[in-house]
């Protein structure tokens, strides 16, 4: 691996720490600023897909006015691959926040993020958020969590 693969891959996860801690805080702006104007996004909550940063901002918005007080956003399993101008990150997620009443809303996710680099530092292009559902049911499974190896190896 070059010397540039290893410093792109490690400013990614620089990127994904800072993200962590702007949505403990509810840094609405740092966050956004990871997102190239272009950006599509797939999240677990909302509409299906999300087009542009303005769009995505007042999709964070909601989710932020949802948890009443402070949210979390853990990475566990982050696999960073870079190369050239493009990159991709892979994670397991484990979130939440209280809603109106103060009762803590947490679930597993996984997620995807593709990165390219654009004027000299690393944009989100597309992000995609997902929770596994039961077919027969047609719930999500909010339950399910990774096994403790796999939250160890993260």
């Amino acid at each position: 691996m070059t010397q540039d693969i290893r410093q792109d891959e490690s400013r990614i996860r620089q990127l994904h720490e800072a993200f962590e801690r702007d949505i403990k805080t509810k840094a609405l702006d740092p966050i956004m600023a990871q997102y190239a104007d272009d950006l599509v996004a797939f999240d677990a909550v909302g509409a299906l897909q999300f087009k542009g940063v303005d769009e995505y901002r007042a999709h964070w918005q909601r989710c932020f006015e949802f948890c009443q007080g402070e949210s979390f956003f853990e990475t566990h399993e982050l696999h960073v691959t870079a190369v050239g101008d493009l990159a991709y990150s892979r994670m397991l997620n484990h979130c939440g926040g209280p809603n109106a009443e103060g009762e803590m809303q947490t679930g597993w996710m996984r997620g995807t993020r593709v990165w390219a680099r654009r004027d000299g530092d690393w944009k989100v292009i597309h992000e995609h958020f997902s929770m596994p559902f039961d077919m027969e049911s047609g719930q999500v499974c909010m339950s399910q969590e990774p096994s403790s190896d796999q939250q160890q190896a993260g």
